[in-house]
């Protein structure tokens, strides 16, 4: 009850996503007041409505676990101007199960899970590696300094996503650049439309080809083991791709950034690679790189958390504030990669809880040993203060991370 009282004097805010200046890692500081006043206070949302911010850790699951919070597309708005969000729900392709809730949702769930279990994801191990030291090699040879985003955290991701999806390796480029345009906050929505429009275009051309000519990928596997259409495996198809490149892709090039920027784990690490586990835990939890959402509506009006929900309202998750909630972890600000805990909800929670945990998990542990191992003097090769953050981008991250060795 003590939340129903002080949730009632809160004036609705916007959505934050100015970063405290000189501390890259941290989420914006409003979301702390927020989560000091309640953990679940009023949005303000660009359209004028008003609807509610999440910033408690045991708020956040229950959220993303309760269906009476809906992921249905229709009502639902983001928390800041995004480019192209009057394009209509409507042409959203079948498949795209992040937009459904159950049975629906449980029905793609179950097609694909399969393909990322532990076993499945520990058999891609030597092949991660191999392109990973592939990778290395290339910045090996070229010499430094390198933009580590452009040279290892971006083709990387690509290259594991592309080759479980069956994506040529002509497209995988061109691919990367519209997937861009989609996450940014600062492109037009002309510029998003002709994205969509290239995307659609190519994927269909893949998912022609798979069927003409199934191979072992994910892809493949899904034209000759289920009856879905075309139209269901273009919208699953945009969700794995979109989910494998951009979060890890983010995670390796920030966590590296962190890493370098706390000395004292950094050693630790070197010294003990058996904390690798459990750096890439923390590393989620300290940097959570999805700064916008999840997003649910509330399907019915009732009562969370002290506050009254009415039917139709819109309710932001903010992963970053949960996951630095000192009722979940102690000392929550302070980066420790000997915390242990797998408690946070950087992949989210619930039955839309991120399908590929076991895979980005072991890119990142790999990705992070391999070019810590490879380059033992890794620095960086530019003042922090000129490194710039994708603080307008829908996933957190570094636009280029200049380092050498």
């Amino acid at each position: 009850m003590v939340h129903s009282r002080a949730a009632g004097n809160h004036a609705a805010r916007p959505f934050p996503t100015a970063r405290p200046i000189g501390c890259p890692f941290d989420p914006p500081a409003a979301f702390t007041q927020a989560r000091e006043e309640c953990p679940i206070t009023p949005l303000r949302y660009p359209d004028g409505h008003i609807g509610h911010l999440v910033t408690g850790l045991g708020a956040a699951r229950a959220v993303l676990a309760d269906p009476r919070f809906s992921s249905l597309p229709a009502g639902k708005r983001s928390p800041v101007k995004v480019p192209g969000s009057e394009l209509s729900t409507d042409a959203l392709p079948a498949g795209m199960f992040v937009n459904m809730d159950p049975p629906e949702h449980t029905r793609y769930r179950r097609l694909l899970s399969k393909h990322f279990t532990i076993r499945r994801v520990r058999e891609l191990r030597p092949r991660i590696q191999e392109m990973t030291d592939r990778l290395l090699d290339a910045m090996a040879d070229q010499g430094g300094p390198a933009d580590l985003v452009k040279a290892f955290a971006k083709p990387l991701p690509t290259l594991v996503t592309s080759e479980l999806l069956g994506l040529p390796e002509a497209d995988r480029a061109e691919f990367g650049r519209h997937v861009d345009v989609l996450f940014s906050l600062s492109t037009s929505g002309e510029e998003m439309r002709r994205s969509m429009a290239t995307l659609g275009g190519m994927l269909h051309a893949l998912i022609a080809a798979a069927r003409k000519n199934p191979g072992t990928d994910i892809l493949g596997r899904l034209t000759v083991e289920t009856d879905l259409s075309d139209e269901e495996l273009l919208g699953i198809t945009i969700v794995l791709l979109i989910a494998g490149l951009e979060t890890t892709t983010n995670m390796l090039a920030l966590g590296t950034y962190a890493l370098l920027r706390h000395p004292g784990q950094l050693a630790a690490l070197r010294a003990d690679w058996s904390l690798m586990d459990d750096a890439v835990e923390e590393l989620l939890r300290y940097l959570s790189v999805v700064q916008i959402g999840p997003i649910r509506v509330a399907a019915e009006d009732f009562d969370f958390e002290g506050r009254s929900v009415r039917k139709g309202q819109v309710v932001t998750v903010s992963l970053p504030a949960a996951n630095r909630d000192p009722l979940g972890f102690e000392d929550p600000d302070t980066f420790d990669i000997r915390r242990g805990t797998t408690r946070h909800v950087a992949f989210g929670n619930g039955p839309h809880q991120c399908m590929g945990h076991h895979l980005a998990r072991l890119e990142l542990a790999i990705g992070y040993e391999s070019l810590l191992r490879r380059f033992p003097r890794l620095e960086l090769a530019a003042a922090a203060e000129g490194i710039a953050t994708r603080e307008m981008m829908v996933t957190y991250g570094v636009r280029e991370l200049p380092v050498r060795w």
